[in-house]
């Protein structure tokens, strides 16, 4: 495997002026805002994380649903910018069998999943590149906070950073296909490299869950849990604020909490974004 190149991992923070707009009366993107999207499509591989303040959403919201979203279908009106915006980076995907399809999915807490590993629980969410090892995983992923709740902790690894201090022989192991999610009963998914190329540059697919499909590869993968522990670090989004998120070598996660389920807790929109040919 490469050496890793030079990668940006601040935390870039742009001004209120550059936001969204999220009322009838100002939609689109601010001229900033725009090029930075655009620029952080045509470097993803080493985007980094671009975090955004001051976008704009609807002054009254409706109460966060106690249902999943699929089932109300109401827009709340930062769609089309959301969509534009993340058009920017790229082509927005879904999936079917997430969220009906939806190109902007709705994220916030469901007393049904509260112990599940998903975006609507109220556990910790283990660390994770979204949808690792599926077919035409994203390549980035846009979060909007459409409702905060300072308790939450959004979690962020950049995996060039733990890579650049893992021993070559760990760096090796990582990128064999040796790496796999254990199913009900004890059998494994066919195992697949945490590490591999993309466009001439690392790409890395990553969870929590996974487990060493041979003992010789267990040490590989807890240096790497431990490098990720390490340089974790913590976002507390407010509301207006927007992360970019290069899927491709960042893993992101979430602090447990306790949802109230009464209508005020954490919401979120979210769209995910394959890069342009």
């Amino acid at each position: 495997m490469p050496e890793p190149g030079p990668h940006r991992r601040a935390l870039l923070t742009l001004p209120a002026d550059t936001a969204v707009g999220g009322d009838e009366r100002s939609y689109g993107l601010g001229p900033e805002l725009a090029r930075a999207a655009t620029r952080f499509g045509r470097t993803l591989g080493e985007a980094g994380l671009l975090h955004v303040t001051g976008v704009r959403v609807p002054p009254v919201l409706p109460p966060t649903p106690d249902r999943p979203y699929a089932e109300l279908g109401h827009p709340i009106g930062t769609e089309s910018p959301l969509l534009a915006l993340a058009s920017l980076v790229g082509e927005v995907i879904s999936f079917a069998d997430w969220h009906a399809g939806a190109r902007v999915q709705n994220l916030y807490p469901l007393r049904g999943e509260a112990s599940r590993q998903n975006a609507s629980n109220a556990v910790y969410l283990e660390m994770h590149t979204e949808t690792a090892f599926r077919p035409n995983t994203p390549d980035a992923l846009v979060l909007l906070c459409l409702r905060a709740d300072e308790r939450v902790g959004t979690l962020v690894c950049d995996l060039l950073d733990v890579w650049a201090g893992l021993d070559p022989g760990t760096r090796r192991a990582l990128a064999e296909p040796a790496f796999a999610f254990r199913l009900p009963g004890g059998t494994l998914t066919e195992p697949k490299p945490v590490a591999s190329q993309w466009r001439g540059r690392l790409r890395f697919n990553y969870a929590e869950a996974l487990c060493a499909a041979g003992e010789e590869y267990e040490r590989p993968l807890r240096a790497l849990r431990a490098g990720i522990e390490e340089r974790t670090v913590t976002v507390t989004l407010r509301t207006g604020d927007l992360l970019l998120i290069d899927n491709t070598h960042l893993v992101h996660g979430r602090t447990a909490y306790r949802p109230r389920y009464d209508g005020t807790d954490r919401w979120l929109q979210r769209c995910l974004i394959r890069a342009a040919a």
